[in-house]
């Protein structure tokens, strides 16, 4: 269900993103979780396409670890014919390891393996291949080594993964704090924890007045986008945005956004994320 829904949420992300790319399109995430302190890694390219593959197959990470994960999980990549221009020939032998790394990045022991042949490929038969981690918290690398039907090596890639302890921490950041009549207020979800966070696109504006928070209908939008945002451990969510009337009175305001932990875990499950700002004269 959620893997149906990410093509129509990346459009609306990409859509926002276009208004505002600087805010809407962060080049970093929102928590690193210590990964940039890690020796350099070659990764599968973001595309999806790789140096010694036709234009037509592309490899996707995928699986429930993730990057960032609270437990033992597994972490790969699928492989699929993206064009549906019928049966392409491979021949490939694909395999994977997954390491536990000490401290300073470099691997300490081998926790899993596995291997893939892939003769044949089309767009109704997706192959996968994964490897899992151990419960054990700290960081691990997972290579892909790619092999051709005589054994010689195409290519080979590494990820790192991390095991961590879990804990929810979220926050919901403005593009600036002090707008004018007239402009545009961005606010994005940024999730800061290891739990998954999930949101929409609903919101809503309150104005400070007479020493309490009140509802400021003309600065919550009417409608709603359809989609459903999934927040993973130092995601940026997708962008939403409401329009400052041209005679709206200075003050205090803020928006405040519900979002909800993707797995149960308890009763206290919905949660709302609030940003203050200001409305000048």
């Amino acid at each position: 269900m959620l893997l149906a829904l990410i093509p129509a949420l990346l459009a609306a992300g990409a859509a926002t993103a276009q208004a505002e790319p600087r805010f809407c399109a962060p080049k970093r995430p929102a928590r690193d979780f210590g990964f940039s302190r890690l020796p350099p890694v070659r990764e599968v390219p973001v595309d999806g396409q790789l140096p010694f593959a036709r234009p037509n197959v592309s490899v996707y990470e995928g699986g429930p670890l993730g990057r960032v994960a609270t437990e033992r999980g597994s972490f790969g990549y699928g492989f699929s014919e993206e064009n549906f221009g019928g049966t392409v020939r491979l021949d490939w032998t694909v395999t994977m390891q997954m390491w536990l790394l000490g401290r300073s990045g470099k691997p300490l022991q081998e926790v899993d393996s596995e291997t893939l042949q892939i003769g044949e490929l089309d767009a109704a038969e997706q192959p996968y291949i994964s490897v899992e981690t151990r419960s054990r918290r700290g960081f691990y690398r997972a290579d892909i080594q790619f092999a051709d039907k005589t054994g010689a090596r195409l290519g080979a890639y590494s990820a790192y993964v991390k095991v961590a302890r879990p804990f929810w921490k979220a926050r919901l950041r403005l593009d600036r704090r002090v707008y004018r009549p007239g402009q545009r207020v961005f606010s994005r979800p940024e999730n800061l924890g290891t739990r998954t966070m999930t949101y929409g696109e609903d919101f809503t504006v309150q104005r400070r007045r007479g020493g309490r928070w009140a509802a400021a209908p003309e600065l919550t939008p009417n409608g709603w986008l359809l989609w459903l945002g999934v927040g993973g451990p130092g995601s940026t969510g997708i962008c939403s945005a409401t329009q400052v009337p041209a005679d709206e009175a200075p003050g205090r305001y803020r928006i405040v956004k519900p979002v909800t932990e993707l797995i149960p875990r308890g009763p206290d499950l919905a949660r709302r994320l609030v940003a203050p700002f200001r409305i000048a004269g």
